[in-house]
């Protein structure tokens, strides 16, 4: 009986690994910190699948940009449904999109109503970009299924990453004469696509969090959150020459108190339940 346990444990592993190593090949993400929230989403989706014992679950990702996550996701098998306000990254989701279980389509993620619920929604670097963050956290809401999670990325607005870039860059207009430079450069400089991995490249960030103001945001909005993870210590961009010292502080990020992290990703489940 044990030997059999033990085969049966090694074998989930081992799908859960082929897993792991084929969806890569979907996502536009090649720097490390956004691989790390690929990986750490994929992971809790894959951890709820097995316990509701259901090799095709229902998700909704609000902000699915260039569908850098979704196109992961849809390639697992699972059913979803991505949402963009800019109607070229959905444009060019559909034009990508290989999955017949996956579908995207223009809408705004503060007001959206699909008249559905699901068993994942997911909200991955999107909600720095809204003017109304408490009705995306309650679009989440909306749309969660009973007993279903949220799942939930931000960066901590008050990283040293942040203060710089998002905020001082801004504010002299760097920012966006820096995502005017020609594709090339800029990939080769950063090491990604596009900024924001969207297409719409004036979607700044506009609201800053530290930890203790974004759970309250999420309690304030009738969430509990089952568990956070660190994602890096924010002091270094996410840029591809950069990725020695990336790696480094997404390894110690592991093991830093959640108020000192650069961002995270937060796992939540309405309050009731």
């Amino acid at each position: 009986m044990v030997g059999r346990d033990q085969k049966e444990r090694f074998c989930r592993r081992h799908r859960e690994t082929s897993q792991m190593k084929d969806y890569l090949q979907y996502t536009a993400y090649t720097n490390l910190l956004q691989l790390k929230r690929l990986n750490l989403i994929v992971e809790q989706v894959l951890s709820y699948a097995q316990q509701k014992q259901s090799s095709q679950l229902k998700i909704l990702e609000l902000g699915c940009g260039i569908g850098a996550i979704s196109f992961p996701l849809s390639s697992l098998g699972h059913r979803l449904v991505g949402i963009d306000i800019d109607p070229d990254s959905v444009s060019l989701c559909n034009s990508r999109n290989m999955f017949t279980n996956a579908a995207y389509i223009v809408a705004d993620a503060e007001t959206v109503n699909l008249q559905e619920e699901f068993d994942i929604v997911i909200a991955s670097e999107l909600i720095e970009h809204c003017p109304h963050p408490d009705l995306v956290v309650e679009t989440i809401r909306r749309h969660l299924a009973k007993g279903g999670i949220g799942i939930v990325s931000v960066p901590n607005g008050y990283c040293l990453s942040e203060l710089v870039f998002s905020r001082l860059f801004q504010r002299i207009g760097i920012h966006s004469l820096f995502h005017k430079l020609p594709k090339r450069v800029y990939t080769s400089l950063t090491g990604s696509p596009t900024p924001y991995y969207s297409m719409n490249v004036s979607c700044h960030h506009i609201q800053f969090f530290p930890f203790g103001k974004f759970k309250r945001l999420l309690n304030h909005c009738g969430f509990q959150i089952s568990l956070v993870r660190n994602l890096d210590m924010g002091l270094f961009l996410d840029w591809k020459w950069l990725s020695p010292l990336k790696r480094l502080e997404c390894r110690l990020a592991d093991f830093a108190p959640h108020s000192l992290a650069g961002g995270w990703v937060f796992v939540i489940r309405r309050g009731e339940e």
